[in-house]
């Protein structure tokens, strides 16, 4: 396993490898929005869970606050070379075509405090009141 050292403000690792238990090896995540509770893919949009999320108290603050790595995530979940340049920071040797599929995604919950500080769990690095 390949893990960087996690930014204190995020609930998230960023860009990292795990071996699976047949040997293959997944490159993953990225953070970005969901567009639906169970979305899964780009495609999956309700606007019903699109609007909740906009209209949350601390949905502004947090746009302000992290607008620079939410495009950057965002744009390298679209544009496969993006995603292949963060992984490649942690294997030069790594190739393009070594990425070759999507695998299953998942939808993690992240609790937020209303003004745009993440919540975390550990006690050393809680962030929010």
């Amino acid at each position: 396993m390949i893990y960087p050292v996690p930014d204190p403000r995020f609930p998230f690792l960023g860009v990292h490898f795990t071996r699976g238990i047949y040997g293959d090896v997944h490159v993953g995540p990225n953070a970005v929005p969901a567009l639906a509770r169970e979305g899964y893919r780009w495609r999956n949009i309700s606007p019903r869970d699109v609007w909740s999320s906009l209209a949350w108290p601390g949905a502004g603050p947090l746009a302000k606050a992290h607008w620079r790595m939410g495009v950057k995530e965002v744009a390298a979940s679209v544009i496969k070379p993006l995603y292949y340049r963060q992984a490649r920071r942690f294997i030069p040797e790594l190739e393009l075509g070594d990425l070759a599929a999507k695998a299953a995604t998942g939808v993690r919950a992240q609790a937020w405090a209303a003004t745009a500080r993440c919540w975390t769990t550990s006690p050393s690095t809680r962030s929010a009141p």
